[in-house]
């Protein structure tokens, strides 16, 4: 039987023609969805048989099981069809975890934007679906962090608004988890950090992304987002103290000077300081239309210079030994001139890290890709400093 859910998680038994897969949930074999789509026929349902899969995640919503006949030769295949491949060449260890990861990603990416269209729409709003994103997401934190990490340094100039919730979200569940918060607190957290900024979809665009410094009453308008998203998730069925108080709170400080309730010192939960150093994290560390991100570690300046009147001065320093020195998805300069990506942290020697080396900073030209663990005692390479993928024309995206 299908779940109620509009995205249940259904045995590859249970696939008709005219379902839209979002994600394949367990499978055997090496099959991998190229992208999601709809089921057109009991040919791709054999086929994903064949290749192993076990179970998939539906979208009813986007469903057509009405026009569930096969289409007829002569027609072209629906633009939103699902498209599957096998891999090519050897698989590298751990790639089949990845993409899974990265279809987690895209699933939570993908409810998050429906989300956003519902409320915009004024249609009922459900929250169920991307709830159960948030806890897979949690799972996959504990079991996975480093590659979730490495998904968060993704960014696009157009998609703020979508990728500043999903990294706040995923940074969430990171702290959260080195916190050694439970289970289902770090749940809370990481649905409250994928809603904490909806309240954006009321702020106009001229507001939203104007390239330049606001004036004070374009500041006024910006700041009523808090309460917007506030207003909007206290409004909606499943919706906890927790993730109403990181929407709500985030931009509170330890002196008052926060908004929208310049609340300050034991009125700020533990809760509440989490988010707004996270959620500055991610801020200045992302790409806009009209500004450059910074670097991690630049970051980690910031946010130190604030402590003690802007952020809890305990919890700043220990995120940044949760993020580590070099945290994953930071371009590195090795001793030898070789550019690498910061794949994997290392707890136990935190100057070397598993690093993916990809460029040679002197030669200016791309290198055959190869892991690299600093930490072994066959590699002399060590960290000289991180670098701006940007001087050297490198899209981070292409190696993460």
């Amino acid at each position: 039987m299908i779940s109620a859910s509009p995205h249940p998680v259904i045995a590859i038994s249970s696939l008709k023609p005219g379902m839209f897969v979002v994600a394949i949930i367990s499978q055997r074999g090496d099959m991998e969805i190229a992208q999601t789509g709809r089921v057109n026929d009991e040919r791709q349902i054999a086929a994903l048989v064949t290749r192993g899969v076990l179970r998939v995640r539906v979208d009813l919503s986007r469903s057509k099981l009405a026009k569930a006949s096969p289409p007829c030769a002569a027609e072209q295949p629906d633009s939103s069809s699902l498209s599957m491949t096998a891999p090519q060449g050897p698989r590298v260890p751990g790639e089949g975890r990845e993409l899974k990861i990265r279809r987690l990603y895209q699933e939570a990416r993908e409810l998050q934007g429906k989300f956003i269209r519902q409320l915009k729409a004024g249609e009922p709003i459900d929250i169920t679906s991307l709830a159960t994103v948030a806890e897979e997401m949690v799972d996959t934190m504990f079991s996975h962090g480093d590659a979730m990490l490495c998904l968060a340094r993704i960014r696009a100039k157009d998609a703020y608004l979508m990728e500043h919730s999903m990294n706040v979200a995923i940074l969430l569940a990171n702290f959260g988890r080195y916190l050694g918060l439970e289970r289902s607190v770090l749940k809370e957290l990481t649905l409250g950090g994928l809603l904490h900024d909806v309240g954006k979809i009321m702020t106009p665009d001229a507001v939203l992304n104007k390239p330049g410094k606001l004036t004070d009453e374009e500041f006024a308008i910006m700041r009523e987002h808090v309460v917007h998203s506030h207003d909007i998730l206290k409004a909606t069925t499943g919706i906890t103290p927790t993730m109403l108080e990181v929407a709500a709170n985030h931009h509170e400080r330890l002196d008052g000077s926060g908004y929208p309730r310049h609340l300050k010192g034991e009125q700020l939960s533990l809760y509440t300081r989490m988010s707004a150093i996270v959620d500055v994290y991610d801020a200045v560390t992302a790409d806009r239309v009209y500004k450059q991100g910074m670097q991690p570690t630049q970051a980690f300046r910031i946010l130190l210079k604030g402590a003690v009147t802007h952020f809890d001065e305990g919890l700043v320093t220990r995120f940044i030994k949760c993020m580590g020195v070099y945290p994953v998805g930071t371009l590195v300069l090795l001793s030898n001139q070789r550019l690498a990506l910061v794949m994997q942290r290392n707890e136990l020697a935190p100057l070397k890290p598993l690093v993916k080396v990809i460029y040679h900073a002197t030669q200016r030209h791309y290198l055959e890709v190869q892991l690299l663990d600093l930490a072994k005692a066959s590699v002399n390479e060590t960290i000289e400093s991180t670098v701006d993928p940007k001087d050297y024309g490198i899209t981070l995206a292409h190696f993460i």
